[in-house]
């Protein structure tokens, strides 16, 4: 354990599990290390059973300590962690916000143990780290897995059970002593023959602390004093069984003193003195529990020798017991800093319905939900629930749990709770219209959006009388059954409805933009241009309201109908908003968006930097749906780049996770499948994947949304299915004529030149070349240029040949468009014209998809500490891997780098 202390010291950053049952020496190895730490700052935490509902309780108590550091970090960071650690007087000025998203409470945490680390080694130990709550473990084990180039050490230590999951970090299992080391250990006491000391060794299967206290506790004369334990024992078992054994000779006012400690948590030894007055008692009632060591106090603060110790003490009171000293310590808990101890206080000491108590938790909730204490807000909410006495207020805070649940990603234990607030709600349209809205999000979760259509369809009319804006927002959300479907028809339908509920007058509502964003999205689809129009119109709207996902949904429509200007406007301000105030789910549904727009605009390298973050997010929020999307825009941006074998990979991945009734994911994977195969010459494999995309979206009037036809069209003759290829084109035509998109007009046009006999296809290339011009889809055009150049050739017109090829060569190549380029390549060469190798952009095959991130971002004049901002990693592990980029590139500075990535920073004079 020493040598990683050592590494940290270096500046490899570390962080390790010890895991073994209770006693082992899990918490004697972190002693060890606090005590070897020389040269670091030392920061301890540990989690106490009875506060894991105590939202970053665990995190504040680690990090408090750091709180002189907190003026080294970006002004949001700092805000962020003031809601966790006290402020100082000359810190008053200091102001923290309202709420803060979890995860930026995740990056907030990286960068001020980053921080601290600069200073000096930090070695941060965290004890019973099962019992630390969600959200102090969400955010350290984020900051763990980021380490690199950082000087810090993180040690968690923990039980088996319950559970402390810790993917990709190290584990260490820690076994019990041998036999002869275990009869070493109890030869100190003195006490014990060696033929006891050998059963209980056996009994205790080595463990040291069992091993110490069944000595201490039970008369070890000889081994028949044992003969009550036959067999080898569970240690906690062992434990508590030896714990209890300490308690029985205690007076009634000692064991009632130990059990206020035992319930009091962590809690200041004020309280616990308070609570102890209550109940007629003082802090002299804990001198017997001191002089056996089974407590000690320290400072403000009464701590157990041993966690087990706790939980004897608490398990051998009776109920009655229990309610009353938890009662004591509610009204103990007089300051504003204790408010959720007292609430989860009151709820201890409470059995049946009460009001009073289920608002103090659910002010509880909030809070926890402005510290981005998501699980802790889910329980308080649900205890809360179960407080309730009247029916509706119980089914809706049974619905808020639910909705809280499900956002930490416990589906099936908020589905649980619905089915309890759905039967609470009755008849109540308000009650079941909340309850069916979270049911529809979950089909969406899950892709069985379909599972609840006719009920959201059939409930929203009629809760519309009562409450219009309501029915329309619960009612939009069923829009995602027929759209996963691309049946239009049905999409449109939903859509009109909604717009019936909350804008009647056909224009978008200030309070609900998004249902008029749908409305034009499904108007699009159908082929109408009053989609357009709308969408349009729907620009200012949005405008006005806090980022939300309103902008980057309209981006998507805006996109569709080649008003790339506006879409990017709206995109760029929801992931703007979203970096600003770390909304990391509403980053990534930006993020995913844009890279869809700068593919359309023939910038497949700025696209692929979006969908690695936006990759990075979906696996964090680990919502299966929600990553088969982002796979899904991964495989058709490494698709442009032709990198087949990484479109393939993403492919795969996103059809896996993808339900099967999700036509929307499954046409895009296609789309990308077909598209990667068409630009590497594998046509007849290209047709099968675009008929399939194709096949799907019969129903889709608008050419634009996913643009298979064309690259079918061109798949199909290049197989030498001509015919075939004519009524796809025909079916491509009547869209183009219906809407008008300049884009799919003109690769209409290169189609039909491709199959053009002799001289025909002339005009058609000139005319597809013109239709170019009028949209900004350099990608396209080249492809005209090469298939203009490849009939050329044929045509034995060489030198007309070469001026398409090398212009389609330069686009294909500045877009990094490998397949493609390969294509105009080969052209070139036969028409005997010299062309240097092809080879992909440098850094994608060389580079790692972090390297690659920051790599790009710092070729865009990203500094480090913003790059670190962006990528959630500290400034060091940025320059560390910006170094590594440099020497996989050969380059030796930013300036150079700019110029081999192509970036768009200016370059320095």
């Amino acid at each position: 354990m020493t040598a990683l202390l050592d590494e940290a010291r270096a500046g490899r950053g570390r962080s390790i599990v010890l895991r073994g049952e209770p006693g082992i020496g899990k918490t004697a190895l972190l002693d060890h290390l606090a005590e070897n730490a020389q040269g670091c700052t030392v920061v301890r935490a540990v989690g106490v059973e009875f506060e894991s509902e105590l939202a970053l309780a665990s995190l504040s108590e680690l990090i408090g300590p750091l709180s002189p550091v907190l003026g080294e970090l970006p002004a949001y960071y700092a805000d962020v962690l003031t809601l966790l650690v006290p402020q100082k007087p000359a810190d008053s000025a200091r102001t923290p916000p309202a709420s803060a998203d979890r995860h930026a409470i995740y990056a907030a945490t990286l960068a001020l143990l980053t921080a601290a680390a600069a200073r000096r080694p930090l070695l941060c130990l965290i004890d019973d780290a099962h019992w630390i709550d969600d959200a102090s473990a969400a955010a350290l084990l984020f900051t763990a897995r980021r380490l690199l180039a950082d000087s810090v050490l993180i040690v968690f230590a923990t039980r088996e059970v319950p559970p402390f999951e810790a993917p990709g970090i190290e584990t260490l299992r820690l076994e019990g002593l041998s036999e002869q080391a275990g009869l070493e250990l109890l030869a100190r006491s003195g006490n014990v023959s060696p033929l006891a000391g050998a059963r209980l060794a056996a009994l205790t299967m080595g463990n040291p602390l069992a091993l110490i206290e069944l000595a201490r506790v039970l008369t070890l004369e000889s081994a028949d004093s044992l003969s009550d334990l036959v067999e080898p024992l569970p240690t906690t078992k062992l434990l508590q069984r030896a714990f209890a054994a300490s308690l029985v000779t205690m007076s009634d006012r000692q064991r009632q003193a130990l059990l206020v400690c035992a319930a009091a948590g962590s809690a200041d030894l004020e309280v616990v003195a308070r609570a102890l007055g209550a109940l007629g008692l003082d802090l002299v009632a804990l001198d017997e529990g001191t002089v056996s060591g089974l407590v000690q106090i320290t400072g403000r603060t009464v701590t157990y020798r041993h966690p087990l110790i706790r939980s004897a003490v608490y398990s051998q009171a009776g109920p009655g017991e229990r309610w009353k000293v938890h009662a004591a310590l509610a009204d103990a808990c007089t300051s504003p800093k204790d408010a959720d101890r007292r609430a989860w206080h009151l709820a201890c000491a409470t059995v049946g319905p009460d009001e009073q108590v289920a608002v103090a938790l659910v002010e509880t909730a909030d809070r926890a939900r402005r510290r981005g204490g998501i699980v802790a807000q889910a329980t308080a909410l649900e205890r809360a629930a179960e407080l309730t006495g009247a029916a509706r207020p119980r089914a809706e805070r049974m619905c808020a749990a639910a909705t809280i649940w499900s956002a930490a990603g416990a589906l099936d234990h908020s589905e649980a709770l619905l089915d309890q607030a759905e039967t609470l709600a009755g008849n109540d349209i308000a009650a079941r219209i909340q309850v069916l809205g979270e049911r529809a999000y979950h089909a969406v979760l899950r892709g069985r959006t379909g599972d609840v259509f006719d009920v959201l369809v059939a409930e929203a009319a009629g809760a519309g009388p009562q409450d219009r804006l309501a029915a329309g927002r619960i009612l939009s959300l069923a829009m995602n059954a027929p759209l996963a479907r691309w049946d239009v028809a049905a999409t449109l339908e939903v859509c009109e409805k909604v717009m019936a509920l909350t804008a009647p007058d056909g224009h978008p509502d200030p309070g609900f933009p998004k249902g008029a964003v749908r409305m034009a999205l499904a108007r699009v689809l159908a082929g109408q241009a009053a989609g357009a129009e709308l969408a349009r119109e729907c620009v200012a709207v949005c405008e006005r309201h806090v980022p939300n996902g309103a902008c980057a949904e309209l981006a998507e429509v805006l996109t569709y109908v080649e008003e790339y200007a506006l879409a990017r406007r709206m995109v760029e301000r929801d992931v703007a908003g979203a970096r600003a105030v770390g909304d990391i789910a509403l980053l990534g549904y930006g993020l995913r968006r844009r890279a869809q727009l700068e593919i359309r605009l023939g910038r497949p390298l700025m696209a692929y930097s979006d969908a690695l973050e936006c990759a990075g997010i979906a696996d964090a929020m680990a919502q299966p749906t929600t990553i088969a999307a982002s796979r899904a825009t991964l495989a058709l941006v490494t698709a442009v780049l032709g990198r087949a074998d990484d479109c393939a990979a993403h492919a795969e991945e996103a059809l896996r996770l993808c339900p099967d009734d999700d036509l929307e994911t499954g046409v895009r994977v296609r789309y990308a499948l077909g598209l990667v195969a068409l630009a590497g010459g594998r046509a007849a494999d290209a047709v099968d994947e675009l008929r399939r995309a194709d096949a799907a979206m019969r129903a889709v009037v608008e050419p634009a949304v996913v643009p298979v036809a064309a690259d079918l069209a061109e798949a199909l003759v290049r197989t030498g299915r001509p015919a075939e290829a004519r009524r796809v084109l025909d079916r491509l035509d009547a869209g183009v004529a219906t809407t008008g998109r300049r884009g799919r007009r003109a690769a209409a046009l290169r189609c039909r030149a491709l199959l053009a006999r002799g001289a025909a296809a002339g005009p058609l290339f000139a005319a597809a070349l013109e239709a170019h011009d009028d949209v900004d889809e350099p990608l396209e055009r080249a492809r005209t240029l090469l298939c203009q150049g490849q009939w050329l050739r044929r045509s034995r017109r060489r030198k007309d040949a070469s001026v398409p090829l090398a212009a389609a060569l330069a686009t294909f190549e500045t877009a990094d468009s490998a397949l493609w380029a390969q294509q105009a390549r080969h052209e070139l060469t036969v028409l005997g014209l010299r062309t240097l190798p092809s080879a992909e952009h440098p850094g994608l095959g060389v580079l790692t998809p972090q390297e690659w991130r920051i790599a790009w971002a710092a070729a865009q004049g990203r500094t480090s500490r913003e790059i670190a901002a962006e990528v959630l990693l500290s400034v060091r592990t940025v320059d560390y891997h910006l170094g590594n980029v440099y020497r996989k590139l050969g380059v030796s500075s930013r300036r150079a780098l700019i110029r081999q990535l192509g970036g768009s920073a200016e370059l320095p004079a």
